[in-house]
């Protein structure tokens, strides 16, 4: 396959993705990994295509296989810690957008979703710790975040405790004082 024809396949099935298209990125992203299977970013971009069509555990499956052949990108690690939360194995996605905040420490969204997942297994004080290193990254990124974790996940969820929805609320009130 000719790197052009690669690159406008990657494309296609990020449009798709970003139109929350997830059966149609999927089925791109399978056809460019039939084509080119040693490509991690091949594997990347169809693991994310499952995770848009919340098909969690084949995103994580792809996106290993994008780990296996490239495990120095950030990126990869980023997007499995999504998928990883989306699979409440929250040590492992706490791990991944560690390794995330670690190579790329002015990554807004990774350092902010590391908090996030913290604050998911009741280590407040790390968490706070690392909503404070991306407030100060980029304040308007971590409210917004903040508040779609909360408003999707937070305010519905059964098993997070009153004390974990509490402080996320508090936090949430407090930086919109300070904004």
């Amino acid at each position: 396959m000719t790197d052009e024809l690669e690159d406008q396949m990657i494309a296609k099935t990020e449009q798709f993705v970003e139109e929350k298209k997830g059966d149609e990125a999927v089925q791109e992203a399978t056809e460019l990994a039939q084509i080119d299977p040693k490509d991690a970013i091949v594997w990347f971009v169809k693991g994310k295509a499952h995770y848009v069509d919340l098909q969690f555990e084949e995103a994580l499956a792809c996106l290993s296989k994008a780990a296996q052949i490239d495990r120095q990108k950030p990126e990869i690690w980023h997007m499995m810690g999504y998928v990883l939360i989306s699979l409440n194995r929250l040590q492992e996605a706490e791990e991944a957008l560690a390794y995330v905040k670690a190579t790329q420490p002015t990554n807004t969204e990774a350092v902010c979703a590391l908090g996030i997942v913290q604050v998911m297994q009741g280590k407040a004080e790390e968490a706070r710790k690392n909503f404070e290193v991306a407030m100060a990254l980029d304040k308007s990124l971590s409210i917004s975040m903040l508040e779609h974790f909360h408003d999707k996940y937070f305010a519905i969820s059964k098993t997070t405790d009153s004390r974990t929805k509490a402080m996320i609320e508090r936090l949430l009130e407090t930086l919109k004082i300070v904004r």
